[in-house]
């Protein structure tokens, strides 16, 4: 699908920054139970504090396999070709402004403007089409049930 990349790249980068705030909560907790105000509380066998450690080290293991992740993602993004690419890159990812994306194209700024216009419409539509898509396949769904078994039952109105 058309610009399903950045989709894909936003969700990476929810998924990162999700995991360093998660990081960072877990070690401010370890913090306090090392040398905090829970320093001196005793700690449960399998509570979720004793575990700390061991959840701080695979939050680490899974930023470094999402930013590999993210790396690979923005090679295989900088080979797209076209102008409509380039925009949605410069705005989306190297949050460039209009002007800037202009300078950088080589396309004046009214007309990138327009064609970012454009391409935030294309967006919104895909975005808008995505999210009916499940009421859509339900309604399909009940067609689809309603209709076989009532065809043949069916009598004619006239």
């Amino acid at each position: 699908m058309r610009f399903e990349w950045l989709k894909n790249y936003q969700d990476l980068e929810d998924q990162i920054l999700f995991l360093k705030w998660n990081l960072n909560k877990s070690k401010l907790e370890l913090d306090r139970w090392l040398s905090g105000d829970l320093a001196k509380v005793r700690i449960e066998k399998n509570s979720r504090s004793s575990k700390l450690e061991e959840t701080i080290a695979a939050i680490e293991n899974e930023l470094k396999i999402l930013a590999k992740q993210k790396e690979e993602l923005l090679k295989i993004i900088d080979t797209f070709k076209g102008l409509e690419n380039d925009i949605v890159r410069l705005k989306y990812i190297e949050n460039c402004s209009l002007e800037e994306i202009a300078e950088q194209t080589g396309y004046s700024e009214s007309y990138i403007r327009k064609k970012h216009s454009e391409i935030r419409n294309i967006l919104t539509f895909l975005d808008d089409y995505e999210s009916n898509a499940e009421s859509r396949q339900s309604k399909k769904n009940d067609i689809d049930y309603y209709g076989f078994d009532k065809k043949y039952q069916q009598t004619s109105l006239f």
